[in-house]
């Protein structure tokens, strides 16, 4: 979700139930909330305009887009609040409307309602805040799916170096949607090069935030950039390190996804690669030469180690062991 503050307690927990699997509790909750603002405070207040805001969200988390654009559009059409904590309140409520509109395909639409939120972060941080400069990146990111990759760009990059400029921790939110325009505009560029002078908690948040994106964006361009999150993380932590273990998985979760249009050698390479680098450290010493990979047409892995001698029963079995190990720890890992 676009530049959300921290879920209420009440969403958390709904969201948790959604996890879960209870879909009709987790809305009863929300529902239940909305009508205790109500009876506590009144129609038209702002502790109602939020549980209805928290309902919008847990509708998004659904995919219920109609729903959730209807439930923010009513938690904007409360009063104005004069506080500064109530506005960044109304202007989250923007951006769910917005989000819910590009669900429903309406890019025209969520992208005026952008543009109105661009205009009233500006004016609630200042014209030249970090607040003001990320407001850019949701923008940008439905520039971008609506087929508008050079406008897309051009705000992502903006954001991205007010942000850089100010040393501010929330160019993490733009670096992503930054390096997918930059493939969409034709850039052969690492995006990532500049990261290396960021703190490593920065780093690694950077790439959760790409990660994240892969199933969101579009698939062919989510492939380039992935593939230069790599070379940047290998060059940045080395192999092995968790990191490069973690985007490693996303390349090979990615081209999953992809069924017929995967890139097979790419798939093939990254778990190979992932599998090699957990279980070589593992393994008796000397034992593993080489390793193939294969996959089920149920998208399982098969793997067919090569050994440079004959095990004994012991090192058979923990090579067994640790090579399945390897690949629970690569479909445990995040993409």
């Amino acid at each position: 979700m676009w530049i959300a503050d921290q879920p209420s307690p009440t969403l958390q927990q709904a969201l948790q139930l959604l996890a879960d699997g209870k879909r009709g509790e987790a809305e009863m909750l929300v529902k239940k909330a909305a009508m205790d603002a109500k009876a506590k405070h009144g129609s038209g207040s702002h502790p109602l305009a939020v549980a209805y805001a928290d309902i919008g969200r847990l509708h998004l988390r659904m995919g219920e887009f109609q729903k959730a654009a209807l439930e923010f559009q009513h938690a904007s059409k409360s009063p104005m609040p004069p506080d500064a904590a109530g506005r960044r309140d109304r202007l989250g409520f923007m951006y769910g409307f917005a989000e819910a509109l590009v669900g429903l395909t309406k890019f025209d639409e969520a992208e005026k309602v952008l543009r109105q939120c661009v205009t009233f972060a500006k004016n609630l941080h200042g014209p030249t805040s970090a607040g003001a400069a990320v407001a850019n990146g949701p923008l940008a990111d439905t520039l971008l799916k609506a087929g508008k990759p050079a406008d897309a760009m051009k705000l992502a990059q903006e954001s991205y170096d007010a942000l850089w400029a100010l040393g501010d921790p929330l160019i993490t939110s733009v670096i992503p949607v930054r390096a997918e325009s930059l493939k969409a505009a034709g850039r052969s560029d690492n995006p990532f090069t500049d990261l290396a002078d960021l703190p490593d908690n920065l780093v690694i948040e950077t790439v959760n935030g790409v990660i994240a994106r892969a199933p969101l964006g579009d698939p062919g361009r989510m492939r380039a950039v992935l593939a230069d999150l790599l070379a940047f993380v290998d060059k940045k932590f080395g192999d092995g390190h968790a990191v490069t273990c973690d985007v490693l998985a996303a390349i090979a979760h990615h081209e999953t996804r992809q069924g017929d249009q995967a890139d097979a050698t790419v798939r093939r390479a990254a778990v190979r690669r992932s599998v090699w680098s957990f279980a070589v450290r593992r393994v008796p010493g000397g034992l593993l030469a080489n390793l193939e990979i294969g996959f089920e047409p149920n998208g399982l892995i098969h793997l067919v180690p090569h050994l440079a001698r004959d095990p004994n029963p012991t090192e058979a079995a923990q090579l067994e062991s640790i090579l399945n190990q390897a690949v629970d720890d690569l479909y445990a890992r995040p993409g």
